[in-house]
């Protein structure tokens, strides 16, 4: 019977110790980590040199836009572009800047008049977008990320 009694109290003993410890041992709430990444937005556009200082967001892209708007026309305006009929058209030009800051030309989206019209357009805003200086990439979460943009150019005589 003391036998027993002993086996009883040993095993109740090892019960409580493990519980004991388990309680002890349990981690304290993991911060939970915001794992949900919006991919469609940047925390800072990618900037021109001259639009580094403004402090908003979205002032930051509209300089972005003008910026760019007003690079692309000043290179169009140097070229002597003739087109024999009139014209009122718009071309989509998309572009992607990596994080490095570079512009490539992804795609030119323009209607068939235009490319009958205007053959060398393609090479003009080539041209016209290796005249870019390097920019500042877009950020996302401190770090910089690769962003597309469609620039719409209307094309008027």
């Amino acid at each position: 019977m003391l036998k027993q009694l002993f086996t009883i109290l040993i095993c109740a003993f090892l019960v409580l110790s493990c519980s004991y410890i388990e309680q002890h041992t349990k981690r304290e709430s993991i911060q939970k980590i915001d794992t949900i990444v919006d991919f469609n937005t940047v925390d800072s556009y990618p900037l021109f040199p001259n639009c580094a200082d403004i402090p908003s967001k979205e002032k930051q892209q509209i300089c972005f836009q003008i910026e760019m708007s007003q690079h692309i026309y000043a290179s169009l305006k140097e070229f002597e572009l003739s087109v024999k009929d009139s014209v009122n058209d718009t071309v989509f030009v998309k572009l992607k800047i990596d994080a490095d800051g570079k512009i490539t030309l992804s795609n030119i989206q323009k209607s068939a008049k235009i490319s009958q019209l205007i053959p060398e357009f393609d090479s003009v805003v080539k041209v016209s977008l290796q005249n870019l200086p390097t920019l500042q990439p877009a950020i996302k979460r401190a770090i910089p990320v690769s962003t597309e943009f469609t620039l719409p150019i209307v094309i008027k005589n």
